[in-house]
């Protein structure tokens, strides 16, 4: 083991798949756990930037869409759609096509405005900075590695 990691990373681990779920979440953990503290700063708090993240990534979602997504029951994510709507950060659509359903997304002008997507890619830019060319090279060849695994399992 290095000498620079942390306790936790030293211990040891009867598989390699373990000590590999192991460091995805903790890694997970560490970003979202930056992004909530930095949104608490901008009044939102974890569930609404969690909500606010998936509408980024994936617009014109449903409620039912998000709730899925979020891991949170169908009435919570209302109640968090609408304090977003009343804020001016997300609006709902109902389709021309189909008036059964609604669609949510992100407004345009909030997207306009907004410093949290910056801020998103801001942190790993910052942290990746201190990297040397070898290991930015060592990252993303894992990171590729573990996709492709992961990809071809999907299919």
């Amino acid at each position: 083991m290095e000498q620079n990691q942390t306790p936790e990373l030293q211990q040891s681990w009867s598989k390699d798949s373990e000590r590999i779920v192991f460091l995805f979440k903790s890694i997970h953990k560490i970003y979202r756990d930056h992004l909530y503290k930095k949104s608490r700063q901008y009044g939102f708090t974890g569930p609404q930037i969690g909500l606010i993240m998936g509408l980024h990534k994936n617009p014109f979602s449903t409620l039912n869409e998000l709730s899925e997504c979020l891991g949170l029951s169908k009435s919570t994510v209302s109640g968090i759609v609408d304090r977003l709507v009343n804020q001016g950060v997300v609006i709902r659509e109902i389709p021309e096509n189909n008036r059964r359903i609604v669609r949510l997304s992100l407004s345009p002008d909030w997207q306009k405005n907004n410093a949290l997507h910056d801020l998103m890619h801001k942190y790993i830019n910052d942290t990746l900075a201190n990297a040397s060319k070898n290991e930015l090279e060592k990252i993303i060849l894992g990171l590729e590695t573990l996709y492709s695994l992961l990809a071809k399992d999907e299919n």
